[in-house]
């Protein structure tokens, strides 16, 4: 299985679109908020001849394009334009490419939502890992709807990360000191769509990842009874983050916070809930395909434990 090499600088930046169709006159200011950060930027693989459906490309142009852009040896990192649909029709012409993909050194792609289908395949059939975090498009949006920095993923590969105010929605989480696996998972969607086939993860000694948008708290509720149903479910454990809409009322995430709390009191899985990752102003990266800890906090007497959970990743290069 191929790994990410040591002491690489994670610079050499390409921007790919294998989703939906995106504005081009955009790209130039997208390319300098990343050059401004020290990307070195290069536009070769984002293309675009749309499709009937909206897409950039016909399934086989757009699976031709990643798929090259994949065994580019100058490229280290893959940065995903936009989502929106179309990427769950590649891996059939990516797993006809699987082996080629094996010989070659892991790169690391970024993005979410719709590249949620492409995350899973590298994770799941290479053993690649990838970051799930903002698409390059969400940079122009800074400081709006979008109030995430720029991820920087030389700090995420050597450093890791930690996030402290993860909530236990049920009593097994609450009652864990600590639970580790490896995470997988991101939007919601499309994690469902492989549920049954030849694309579904292997759960076993997993920790799944869930968001959405564009999903109403009942339609989540018929997701979430999905999930109940699902057979030879071994999970370690499931991070909900957010569903609600970006500019949500109090009533609406209470909503969605009541139903995904009716999941866990019914699920047989410790359940966790961090709404600061997904369609929202704030989308806390993750490192999918990495293992992460989640562990209960305690106060600072370390007398009691506190009503959080911490969620730890560490760096790459630090096994």
């Amino acid at each position: 299985m191929n790994k990410q090499a040591a002491n690489i600088p994670y610079k050499n930046l390409a921007l790919i679109a294998c989703s939906t169709q995106y504005e081009p006159s955009q790209v130039p200011q997208v390319t300098a908020i990343l050059a401004q950060h020290g990307y070195q930027v290069s536009c070769q693989y984002l293309q675009q001849n749309i499709s009937d459906f909206g897409y950039v490309d016909t399934d086989q142009a757009r699976a031709h394009n990643l798929i090259q852009a994949l065994l580019d040896p100058t490229i280290e990192v893959l940065w995903f334009y936009r989502g929106g649909g179309g990427a769950l029709n590649l891996l059939p012409y990516l797993h006809r490419y699987k082996q080629q993909l094996l010989a070659i050194p892991a790169k690391v792609i970024v993005g979410f939502s719709d590249v949620t289908a492409i995350h899973g395949f590298l994770n799941n059939e290479l053993g690649w890992r990838s970051i799930h975090g903002v698409n390059a498009n969400n940079h122009l949006e800074m400081g709006a709807t979008n109030l995430q920095p720029l991820p920087d993923i030389t700090a995420l590969m050597t450093r890791g990360v930690v996030y402290d105010n993860v909530l236990p929605l049920n009593a097994l989480a609450q009652q864990a000191a600590s639970i580790s696996g490896t995470l997988i998972g991101g939007n919601h969607t499309l994690v469902a769509a492989t549920f049954g086939t030849h694309y579904q993860a292997d759960f076993e000694d997993k920790i799944l990842i869930l968001e959405d948008i564009g999903v109403t708290f009942r339609q989540l509720d018929r997701y979430l009874q999905q999930l109940l149903f699902l057979k030879d479910d071994n999970l370690k454990a499931i991070i909900f983050g957010q569903y609600y809409s970006i500019d949500p009322t109090d009533q609406e995430r209470m909503m969605y916070k009541a139903v995904l709390q009716q999941f866990a009191a019914q699920y047989d899985k410790p359940v966790y809930y961090f709404p600061f990752f997904g369609h929202g102003k704030y989308n806390q990266s993750f490192i999918l395909g990495e293992s992460i800890t989640l562990q209960r906090n305690q106060d600072s007497t370390g007398l009691d434990m506190t009503e959080y959970a911490t969620c730890i990743q560490t760096p790459f290069h630090s096994k």
